[in-house]
C-alpha cells in the first residue's frame, strides 16, 4: 500500500501542474512547484487537512514558482531549489509579466533557498531521493519518493518538466543543452520502467512507457 497521496493542482495560464505530496499517516506534505495562486494553493491545503512542511521547485521557471513566496511567509516553510537555477528565479517575476502580459506578485529572492540536495524529511520517514536532470534548465531535478530511505513498492517520481507524456522539456532556451538533456534521460532510463512520473505538464506517465521510444 502506497504511504502517501499526490493532490494534483492543475494552475496559472500555462497549466502547470502543482503537487502536494502528503503522507496518510500525518497529514504532512511537501508542496512541489507552487506554479500560481498560492492563496488557492493554501485554501486546499486547509481543505484537505494537511500540514505543509516544505516547498520543493523542480526548477526555477516562473510557471512553477509564483505562488512560492505567498505560501513560504504563510506558512513559514523552508523552499529547496537547485543552485543552478538561481538565475531563474531572480528574474522569474520579469518573465513572468513579459509573457502573460500582466502584473505578477514578487517572487521568493534566490538567496532565500535551500539546496535541493539536502530535501526534506517529512511524515513516516518520508523523503526525497533527487536527481540532478539538466537540459530544460541548468538546475532540473527529478525527485523519488522514498520511505525509511528506500523506494516506495510502487516508484514515484516528480519530474518536472524534464519528461512529459509522449515528449521532453524545451531545449530552445539560451540556457538549455539538448545534449543535457539527452544524458539526462538516459540516467532516468536506468531507473525501474514501471516508476510512475509526475511530470509539471499533463498526465502521468511511467518511465518505461516514455523513453523505450525516446532513446
Amino acid at each position: 500500500m502506497t504511504p502517501i497521496t499526490i493532490t494534483t493542482l492543475e494552475l496559472g495560464d500555462l497549466s502547470t501542474n502543482c503537487y502536494l505530496v502528503s503522507c496518510d499517516e500525518t497529514q504532512e506534505t511537501v508542496i512541489i512547484d507552487p506554479a500560481d495562486a498560492g492563496e488557492f494553493i493554501a485554501d486546499q491545503i486547509t481543505v484537505l487537512g494537511l500540514k505543509p512542511t516544505a516547498i520543493v521547485l523542480t526548477h526555477g521557471h516562473f510557471d512553477h514558482v509564483l505562488g512560492t513566496l505567498s505560501l513560504a511567509l504563510a506558512y513559514d516553510l523552508p523552499v529547496y531549489l537547485h543552485p543552478a537555477d538561481h538565475f531563474l528565479l531572480d528574474k522569474a517575476q520579469q518573465s513572468a509579466e513579459y509573457w502573460l502580459g500582466r502584473a505578477v506578485d514578487p517572487v521568493l529572492p534566490a538567496e532565500l533557498t535551500l539546496d535541493i540536495r539536502e530535501t526534506p524529511v517529512f511524515g513516516d520517514g518520508l523523503s526525497f531521493s533527487y536527481v540532478e536532470t539538466p537540459g530544460h534548465t541548468p538546475g532540473s531535478v527529478c525527485l523519488e519518493v522514498l520511505q525509511h530511505g528506500e523506494p516506495l513498492d510502487q516508484p514515484i517520481m516528480l519530474v518536472g518538466d524534464t519528461l512529459f507524456k509522449a515528449g521532453v522539456g524545451r531545449t530552445d532556451f539560451s540556457y538549455s543543452s539538448h545534449e543535457d538533456l539527452k544524458k539526462s534521460l538516459k540516467l532516468l532510463s536506468s531507473r525501474n520502467p514501471d516508476t510512475l512520473c509526475y511530470p509539471g505538464h499533463g498526465e502521468p506517465t511511467t518511465i518505461g512507457n516514455e523513453l523505450k521510444t525516446l532513446l
